[in-house]
């Protein structure tokens, strides 16, 4: 079955499906507040595009081997995408939120030596990781 853009359920699925890769696009590359938002429509168009029935054909025409629901691969990958993406927004938050201390510390370092020491704030086994290097 072909994708008809006129069909709204189909419409929506490949918004959530394309909107859910951008989310997880953004959440990587540390755009968080696109990701969000872009996580949450995917998850909206999604949820919508399982719940909408598609539009049925034109009685005239014939039916088309493999009839079913064309939009529920795009719509499932759109939930799995923005779900992941939102999940990786929820744990920049977090790691943001815990080690705030950290990060108040590199934001007000007027050197790059005083940048170096706020390291000491975070736990041994973090600093390489969201440390700027070994201290």
């Amino acid at each position: 079955m072909r994708w008809d853009p006129t069909d709204p359920a189909q419409r929506r699925a490949r918004y959530a499906l394309l909107s859910g890769m951008w989310a997880v696009f953004f959440a990587l590359f540390s755009w968080p507040y696109v990701a969000l938002l872009l996580g949450v429509l995917a998850l909206y168009w999604g949820i919508s595009a399982l719940r909408t029935e598609p539009r049925r054909p034109d009685p005239d025409t014939p039916p088309q081997p493999g009839g079913g629901r064309p939009q529920t691969t795009a719509a499932v990958g759109g939930l799995v995408t923005a779900s992941l993406a939102l999940v990786l927004v929820a744990s920049t938050f977090t790691v943001q939120f815990v080690y705030r201390d950290y990060y108040a510390c590199v934001n007000d370092a007027l050197t790059h030596e005083a940048k170096q020491s706020c390291q000491q704030l975070l736990p041994r086994e973090l600093r390489g990781v969201l440390g700027a290097g070994n201290s």
